[in-house]
């Protein structure tokens, strides 16, 4: 009776503890349904109303690039065929300078043959660039190939910008600590670092100058290859349009030699002709007049008296 009632109790007892257990872990979950909760909920309330950092960083890189003008840096190739290369050149250049650009280079080589080809690199504005090619299109004798590439830099330039910004405000505190610097060593320290920031924001500077002015002023490279049909006529390696000049110079170097002979005549011979001709000329009068003079002055030599050889007045040689 006694083992009875005793294994009823434990039975009891027993129960009893099975049900508060349960009751605990209703009330205080542990271990990692804890923590699952724990985070569901953390995660909630952050989506709730917590600030998030990366959300907010990348809203700010979009604004900025929403803000800033796009720039788009646009470039061009073309191969033409012209006339003479010589010309063209000038007039593409001439072409550039009136719409507001200029000639970065511009090159004249042999291409064989005594064949002159050429390149040229213009800088155009981007607004002008469209129309540039289209006048280039119809001044010449035939386009061989032509591209065209752009390229966006304003996610360069943002990025560029920033950076610039964040290493001025460093510098602008790197400048306050030269106040707060206790010796020279320091003072030192700060400087170099000064130093190198700045270096730094120039040289992001002219990165940003460059991506901005290569926006605005768009590049066109144009390679030029002379017409064969405009070459001069050569048969065998004789060309008669190079006779023809070849007379043609001759005939004016010779011209030019005659009057070159003329002028040193009047300018340089004539006035020594007057210094000294005229001069030797009276002399020379003077003398002449003077022996003309003498040879009147002379008696005249009768010749009637002296007979003619084997004439009869001579007996010498009769007798003979």
């Amino acid at each position: 009776m006694y083992k009875k009632f005793a294994l009823i109790i434990f039975l009891a007892s027993l129960v009893l503890l099975v049900a508060c257990s349960a009751d605990a872990e209703e009330a205080f979950p542990t271990g990692a349904a804890y923590y699952s909760e724990a985070a569901e909920e953390e995660a909630a309330s952050f989506d709730s109303g917590a600030p998030n950092v990366a959300d907010d960083v990348v809203k700010t890189t979009f604004q900025a690039q929403d803000t800033q003008e796009r720039l788009i840096i646009r470039e061009g190739n073309m191969n033409v065929v012209v006339e003479d290369t010589n010309i063209s050149l000038a007039e593409f250049a001439k072409l550039a300078e009136s719409r507001g650009g200029w000639v970065v280079s511009s090159e004249v080589y042999d291409g064989g043959g005594g064949v002159k080809s050429g390149s040229i690199t213009l800088r155009i504005p981007v607004e002008q660039f469209e129309s540039t090619m289209s006048t280039i299109r119809r001044s010449v004798v035939e386009v061989d190939s032509e591209s065209t590439s752009s390229q966006d830099v304003t996610e360069e330039f943002v990025d560029l910008d920033a950076r610039v910004g964040n290493l001025e405000a460093t510098a602008d505190r790197v400048r306050s600590f030269l106040d707060e610097s206790r010796n020279v060593e320091e003072a030192l320290e700060v400087n170099r670092e000064l130093s190198r920031l700045e270096g730094e924001i120039e040289s992001l500077k002219a990165r940003m100058k460059y991506l901005s002015q290569s926006a605005a002023f768009s590049l066109l490279v144009v390679y030029l290859t002379p017409d064969e049909l405009s070459q001069p006529l050569e048969i065998a390696g004789w060309r008669p349009e190079g006779v023809a000049r070849d007379a043609f110079e001759a005939l004016l170097s010779t011209l030019e030699s005659l009057v070159s002979v003329a002028i040193w005549t009047g300018v340089f011979c004539l006035p020594l002709l007057l210094i000294f001709g005229i001069p030797a000329f009276f002399i020379g009068r003077y003398f002449y007049r003077r022996r003309r003079a003498g040879e009147k002055a002379e008696p005249p030599v009768d010749t009637t008296d002296v007979p003619e050889p084997g004439s009869e007045d001579n007996p010498e040689e009769m007798e003979e």
